[in-house]
């Protein structure tokens, strides 16, 4: 045991990415500021006092730009996209990659992004046409989608790629000029301290962080993996794709509270909350109805045979542990089966029992 928690101290390296930062930072202002925090989870006042610097250097115009690019082309997937792929670490280097790179790739980047937000459907494969900029906009104008209006805007962006990078490129830049550089000094130092404290056991801290993918086999494991520690999403566990298949290396953006959040008692929590809204047999209906297509209200009512206002009830108790998305349409409320939540319940049910 000892050689393999040795092997896995080796390969996981915790190290702070400006990029993934500033990444985080536009998701905070565009959610409303703060998710809800899990029960027992408590943020110190050093970490609230730098969003709320953040925020009082954000003018309302400045909202209103960011807003549209994370909106329309989740633009802070799209700053993780080229700091993986390119290794940059700071925001310069980040958009200095996105200026240096052709239409071809800025366009692959928006599109693939689109989809994978947005789950939208077409009979071809990305891959198949992300080498051209004019099959990927044929490919997202026939793309089966809930929200016209976004993917309305997103054909816009790939109809004029140069443009759209240069109004990337400004908006970032005076976002990171006018208001993160104000933070960024205080962020890495409370960031740096809780570096520090992240490692309890090796191999617990793999097989709670890394889920599925990435867990010890055979009393071995395989990966190399870069641990970023995010102080705008505290309790985060977001995965970025490995991005070296050949020697098995990826990021991993970790909550510096999420270790506070995945002791034993909150995870039993949280377990028997999962537990809890799939053992009604309507709510294991409904997941397995919108599993095959998304579907609005009236329309489960009828399939289930039961009243709209159980419907409603059901939806919201789904959606409240985030086992389904609404998407908002002008005269319908869409919902969709959010795969990667209940994957994650019935991964933490396992890891809790095995």
């Amino acid at each position: 045991m000892d050689q393999l928690k040795n092997e896995i101290k080796s390969k996981i390296r915790v190290q702070y990415n400006e990029c993934f930062e500033f990444a985080r930072a536009i998701e905070f202002l565009c959610e409303r500021y703060e998710k809800p925090l899990p029960e027992g989870v408590v943020i110190n006042e050093a970490d609230i006092s730098v969003k709320e610097k953040l925020k009082t250097k954000v003018t309302k115009d400045m909202q209103k730009n960011i807003q549209w690019f994370y909106k329309n082309l989740n633009i802070s997937g799209i700053i993780e996209a080229y700091a993986v792929d390119y290794h940059t670490a700071t925001v310069d280097e980040m958009l200095y990659a996105i200026e240096g790179s052709d239409d071809v790739a800025l366009c692959n980047y928006i599109g693939g992004i689109y989809i994978s937000k947005f789950k939208a459907q077409h009979y071809r494969d990305w891959s198949e046409v992300k080498h051209s900029v004019e099959l990927m906009k044929i490919y997202i104008k026939e793309c089966q989608v809930i929200d016209e209006s976004t993917r309305g805007n997103v054909v816009k962006c790939l109809e004029a790629p140069r443009d759209t990078k240069k109004k990337i490129i400004n908006t970032l830049r005076k976002f990171y000029k006018d208001a993160y550089s104000k933070v960024k000094n205080q962020v890495e130092k409370i960031l740096s301290e809780a570096q520090k404290q992240l490692f309890l056991t090796p191999v617990d801290f793999v097989n709670r962080y890394f889920r599925n993918d990435f867990r010890v086999e055979g009393g071995k494991w395989a990966y190399r993996m870069v641990v970023h520690l995010s102080l705008f999403d505290p309790v985060d566990i977001k995965k970025l794709s490995i991005h070296d298949y050949i020697n098995q290396e990826g990021y991993l953006v970790l909550g510096k509270e999420a270790i506070q959040w995945y002791n034993d008692e909150n995870q039993s929590r949280i377990i028997c909350q999962f537990l809890k809204a799939i053992s009604d047999e309507n709510r294991l209906t409904i997941l397995k109805q919108l599993s095959i297509k998304p579907s609005y209200g009236q329309e489960l009512a009828e399939k289930l045979s039961i009243t709209p206002a159980t419907i409603k009830h059901h939806l919201a108790v789904l959606e409240e542990l985030k086992l389904v998305k609404a998407s908002r349409t002008e005269h319908k409320v869409y919902y969709l089966i959010n795969k990667e939540e209940v994957g994650k319940g019935l991964d933490d049910l396992k890891t809790y029992l095995m």
